[in-house]
């Protein structure tokens, strides 16, 4: 096996630190809302709801997605100039075709995000509401 670059470990640990994060969030989140209470007023945001503290959420969210997205693509167009520049030269053919291996795997990734951010907002937005 091969051994990662330290700058792979550095993301990779990033991206677990930032998942359990998330999936820890997301079962105190369940939790809170076992107790059936209404909603607290958020101090700051329009009427004090939480509606609008969510809407602001998922357009910061999309937002984020959409950048994402245009990088993943930027990626793509690099590793197509790889191949077109590679002049015969196998290992930058390769390389430039990881590279847009890699980010379909990003874009796919993205989609699948939007997604399921979407499907959390339609269906778990209307039973706090």
């Amino acid at each position: 096996m091969k051994h990662l670059s330290p700058i792979s470990q550095k993301v990779s640990q990033g991206l677990a630190y930032a998942s359990a994060y998330t999936y820890l969030q997301f079962h105190a989140i369940r939790a809170f809302a076992q107790f059936g209470g209404p909603m607290p007023d958020v101090e700051g945001t329009p009427d004090g709801g939480s509606g609008a503290t969510a809407d602001s959420v998922v357009a910061v969210i999309n937002v984020v997605l959409s950048f994402l997205a245009l990088i993943a693509v930027v990626f793509v167009i690099v590793g197509g100039f790889r191949i077109m520049m590679a002049g015969g030269n196998e290992e930058n053919v390769t390389k430039g075709r990881k590279t847009i291996i890699y980010a379909i795997i990003g874009l796919a990734v993205i989609f699948f995000s939007r997604v399921i951010v979407g499907f959390f907002t339609g269906e778990v937005a209307g039973e706090f509401n």
